[in-house]
């Protein structure tokens, strides 16, 4: 019945975003081709492969991370359009590719979560484009997906400098009741890694559920200076 209900529920919101989604270009068009520049599979930060990554001297809370590219056009464009005017159409295109690039590069038996929204800020903006990312990147990857965050309400991270993103409180993420994961892999949904505290923050809340491993998947990573990359971040704790 659950099952019957969810597929009732995808159903629904494919045919609304069909309608609101005619208003724009075929999402093929406005994210042209996929872009394999090398990157750190740590921080997702631009690599050539020979020199260092600063990222080393951070202790992140995840294993490795999978993106589709960098936070610039068209990707950055499609990524905003998808969020704050609920274009389903190319969320699906990105979800279906980031799904792509998982498929082979972690276990089998892994679980696809996504970032959780605040439902206030769902509610005014009409769509969760990190469900809509995650729902895609199960059904390109072919694995499963589960709903295991809640969220609190607080302000978006879009308006915020990256210093502010490092303060983001371990209280604001945590897991729903009787959701656990009994030592499975885990992938992350979001649409962005800037900073990384949200990511760890929700990395920290599966932990504590019995994710074995953590591994982000981002459409997109932004490019931070050197001295973001090594700021001392607020401590993970409650």
């Amino acid at each position: 019945m659950k099952q019957t209900l969810i597929t009732a529920l995808d159903h629904a919101e494919e045919f609304a975003a069909y309608w609101i989604g005619r208003q724009f270009p075929r999402p093929e068009v406005a994210l042209g081709e996929e872009s394999q520049t090398p990157y750190c599979n740590w921080c997702g930060q631009n690599n050539d492969g020979l020199t260092h990554c600063t990222c080393g001297c951070r202790s992140l809370k995840w294993s490795r991370v999978i993106r589709l590219g960098m936070y610039e056009p068209p990707l950055s464009t499609c990524i905003i359009r998808g969020k704050y005017s609920r274009w389903h159409d190319v969320l699906e295109l990105m979800g279906k590719r980031l799904g792509q690039r998982i498929r082979g590069c972690v276990p089998p038996n892994a679980v696809i979560v996504p970032m959780p929204m605040p439902f206030i800020r769902w509610w005014f903006r009409g769509i969760n484009h990190s469900a809509v990312l995650a729902k895609y990147v199960a059904r390109s990857s072919g694995l499963g997906r589960r709903n295991l965050l809640l969220r609190k309400e607080s302000p978006p991270q879009a308006g915020m400098s990256a210093n502010q993103r490092t303060q983001l409180n371990m209280k604001n993420i945590r897991p729903r009741p009787f959701g656990k994961l009994h030592g499975k892999p885990v992938v992350l949904v979001d649409d962005v890694l800037t900073t990384g505290r949200t990511l760890e923050v929700a990395a920290k809340s599966l932990r504590s559920i019995g994710a074995s491993t953590i591994t982000v998947a981002v459409v997109a990573v932004t490019n931070l200076p050197e001295t973001i990359k090594k700021v001392d971040y607020a401590p993970l704790t409650p």
